[in-house]
């Protein structure tokens, strides 16, 4: 284990560009296999993998010194494929005028399949002898291949803006929602502190009702009543009569 999450390895011979990578090496005189170094990570919750493909130097070709290439991809296997056809592309470009006239300088084409390419490769058998035409078909189907390979990445590209659209929105929305639910929180803070403050929301205690009297005129006069109903405060204050 490298540091900062990088892991340090051997590229494998594995089928495909992995393994076409490692013979073209070796065609050339880089006998050493190739090491990469790399490293996966979280993004936006999507599973990102960095890579480095790091070259040694050619016994055939001492004048070129090591090389490497960079890429990011999303899982290991997949990144590992792409690293593979990034070092075929850097290769034909570093040993361009060694690999001009072997196979190896026609693919991967670096500018796409222009007319130059194309007349080149029309007339492969007749200038290479040796080379037959199965060649040239395979180095067309290859190029065909990485041509689906691009617009395969592209509605790939396409589907990741997407989903990081939708991640984003989703996100706005768990924000306005927790929003929501404090300022709901904070009202009722405030109301329980209104009712706090102002004794609304407790027990009421009923106002106890007078006892009700009856007024016998018969045995009481005025005065007798009103003393016996009302508060001694709000009792009318009597002076007595003058003795004569």
């Amino acid at each position: 284990m490298a540091d900062n999450g990088w892991v340090d390895g051997i590229c494998h011979a594995e089928s495909g560009l992995p393994k076409l990578l490692i013979l073209s090496l070796e065609r050339i005189g880089v006998m050493e296999p190739p090491e990469y170094a790399y490293r996966e990570y979280t993004s936006k919750g999507i599973l990102r993998c960095d890579m480095m493909v790091f070259v040694g130097k050619s016994t055939r070709y001492p004048d070129v010194d090591p090389w490497f290439v960079s890429t990011s991809g999303f899982h290991f296997p997949d990144t590992y494929r792409k690293a593979a056809r990034k070092a075929l592309r850097r290769l034909r470009v570093i040993y361009k005028h060694h690999l001009q006239r072997t196979p190896m300088g026609f693919f991967p084409p670096t500018g796409g399949r222009g007319r130059t390419w194309i007349a080149r490769m029309r007339g492969l058998g007749r200038e290479e002898e040796d080379l037959e035409d199965t060649v040239s078909h395979l180095s067309i189907y290859l190029t065909s291949l990485d041509e689906l390979y691009r617009e395969q990445a592209a509605q790939l590209k396409q589907l990741i803006h997407r989903a990081e659209k939708a991640t984003q929105e989703l996100e706005e929305q768990q924000i306005r929602a927790a929003r929501a639910e404090y300022s709901l929180a904070a009202l009722q803070a405030q109301m329980q502190e209104y009712e706090n403050r102002e004794g609304i929301g407790g027990w009421i205690e009923e106002e106890e009702e007078p006892e009700e009297t009856h007024w016998d005129k018969g045995t009481q006069t005025e005065d007798e009543v009103m003393d016996r109903c009302l508060p001694i405060k709000k009792r009318p204050i009597r002076i007595g009569e003058e003795s004569p």
